[in-house]
């Protein structure tokens, strides 16, 4: 039986579950389709196998919980198959607190989640924090906890690791969170870190070697990220070789490949607005009137970062194609769709859902989009959600969605699909709490005549959750954080079905290609309701709390 040292220490005879992608479809760039397979040892007392179909989702955590979800929440969501755990919110202990949890699957049973269906994963740093660190060292990398921040060196870190014994491990990144852009030298910097760290991890230590994903340095310099990627490739020799011994390059260990895009996306968008502030102003009088190539062209001098998309594939380009591809912080479905059709990415993570329900926003698009949803009477774009926020849902008594149809509503002859979230479909309750043997008694008739079957409620209505948002009642971000996550499911799961259609591979990238323009060109890329729910909810929030009469007042100054 495996032994446990708190604080870290290794589990002695710890077996590691077996991760394999299997690519079904799918070349080096474009969409694809696949299977992730989890294969659990076989002294295991749960199921020995997940399988996952790609593209999908992970979803995160905070300090091991996801938001606003009890333990019963993520049971009853059928679409959660893989959950990520950051494990700098536990690092104001030493040694943290789940590293005192015994058993063959600690991370498992300290967080409740089910072995037989839940991949969970480990990452130092929550992908999705941004926020600007103190630099990482040659021998630590900066982690940010509730008491401030803490240094975790690659040593710290295998053993956590090796302690937790998680499905899938990412390695430690040295990722520059301090303001961009950065010089050659930090770059390369960044690259040798990075790669130096994940050759400790890989390190053999164990029965059965770790399920790890690499997080793919480089930052906005196409060039850099090349680099990185030739480094794993590279065949090791002397010490290195030894070190990971029987790996002859670091790929070989590697599972998957991890983008975070939390720090890319500012980056980007700090680098372009630089290089447009350093052009040269127009000539006012050679301005054309209409969109022509002569107002295009001065545009093309600029020396612009490259796009997400061009970055993502100078990592990829020198890599092997039948790996897993994990890209965190995507901001909209769009971008979803666009990494699928254009680089070919497997898993999302659900964090821009999740953030959509804390602003009140139940999201209702659908993919491929019915002809239907082609255009309204005013030829505007449809929101991609509704902001429940708004005054206008208080006497709206319908369903969340208007693409899907409540678990009551269903009807075997219309093509709607069924969102099937705790909102939309709520389960009513028919088995009995027992307390007692009489109780099981006296309940066994309605068990013996069939009446046990599973029944649906009238879905949760958007007059409801404005009143509960408005309240500041915890519930309406559970119902909406189940339902969010859902329309996501139901979203790669039209991905998975237009991939898996057609036998011509030609054919299902054009037919997905062109799905991909008209959910563009129905639903609103630039997310507007988001925008106004976000300031809605500040309103809201700031209705009570600390300082609300002073508020209060001055408003009142205002008005008149």
């Amino acid at each position: 039986m495996a032994q446990t040292q708190p604080g870290g220490g290794q589990r002695i005879g710890s077996r590691f579950p077996k991760l394999t992608f299997i690519l079904d479809q799918g070349k080096q760039f474009g969409p694809r389709v696949g299977r992730l397979c989890l294969t659990r040892p076989s002294n295991t007392p749960s199921n020995h196998l997940i399988d996952i179909p790609t593209p999908n989702f992970l979803i995160g955590t905070s300090r091991g919980v996801i938001p606003h979800f009890s333990r019963d929440h993520v049971h009853s969501a059928n679409g959660i198959s893989w959950i990520n755990v950051s494990f700098e919110s536990f690092l104001e202990q030493t040694p943290p607190v789940p590293t005192y949890q015994a058993g063959s699957q600690p991370l498992h049973d300290f967080f409740g989640f089910d072995s037989s269906r839940h991949i969970v994963s480990l990452s130092l740093r929550d992908p999705l924090d941004a926020r600007e660190m103190p630099p990482n060292g040659n021998s630590y990398v900066s982690a940010s906890c509730m008491r401030g921040v803490r240094k975790v060196t690659p040593a710290d870190w295998r053993s956590y690791v090796l302690t937790m014994q998680p499905d899938i491990a990412f390695a430690l990144s040295d990722t520059p969170f301090t303001a961009a852009p950065h010089s050659q030298k930090r770059m390369t910097k960044s690259i040798e870190r990075s790669a130096a760290w994940l050759a400790d991890l890989l390190r053999p230590s164990t029965p059965t070697a770790l399920n790890v994903f690499v997080h793919m340095a480089g930052g906005t310099s196409t060039s850099a990220r090349r680099a990185f990627s030739h480094s794993l490739m590279e065949t090791l020799h002397g010490l290195e070789a030894d070190a990971v011994k029987p790996l002859l390059c670091l790929d070989e260990g590697v599972a998957g490949y991890a983008f975070d895009l939390a720090a890319l996306h500012s980056s980007l968008i700090l680098q372009n607005s630089e290089s447009l502030a350093q052009a040269p102003t127009p000539n006012a009088a050679h301005t054309p009137t209409s969109l022509s190539s002569s107002m295009i062209e001065p545009l093309s001098l600029l020396s612009l970062t490259p796009t997400l998309d061009e970055l993502l594939r100078a990592s990829l380009d020198p890599l092997p194609i039948a790996k897993s591809r994990l890209v965190t912080d995507v901001r909209s479905p769009h971008e979803i769709l666009r990494l699928i059709r254009d680089v070919g990415v497997d898993v999302f993570d659900a964090g821009w859902a999740v953030k959509a329900a804390d602003i009140g926003v139940a999201l209702d698009f659908i993919f491929p989009v019915p002809s239907s949803h082609d255009s309204s009477l005013d030829h505007r774009k449809r929101d991609i959600g509704h902001n429940l926020y708004d005054a206008k849902y208080a006497h709206d008594f319908v369903r969340l969605s208007n693409a899907f149809l409540a678990g009551r509503d269903r009807a075997s002859s219309s093509k709607t699909p069924v969102c099937p979230c705790a909102a939309c479909s709520p389960v009513a309750i028919t088995s009995p709490l027992y307390h007692s043997k009489v109780d099981v008694q006296s309940h066994q008739a309605h068990l013996d005549d069939g009446t046990n079957q599973e029944q649906f409620s009238p879905p949760f209505t958007r007059a409801y959750l404005h009143h509960l948002l408005h309240t500041h009642e915890m519930s309406a971000h559970t119902l909406l954080v189940a339902h969010n996550v859902a329309v996501l499911d139901a979203l790669l799961t039209g991905v998975r079905t237009i991939l898996s259609g057609h036998a011509d591979q030609h054919e299902t990238v054009a037919i997905f290609s062109r799905e991909v323009t008209k959910f563009e060109e129905v639903y609103d890329g630039d997310m507007s309701v988001f925008h106004t729910a976000r300031e809605n909810w500040k309103h809201v929030k700031h209705a009570r709390g600390k300082g609300r009469l002073a508020r209060e007042a001055q408003k009142d100054k205002e008005v008149r």
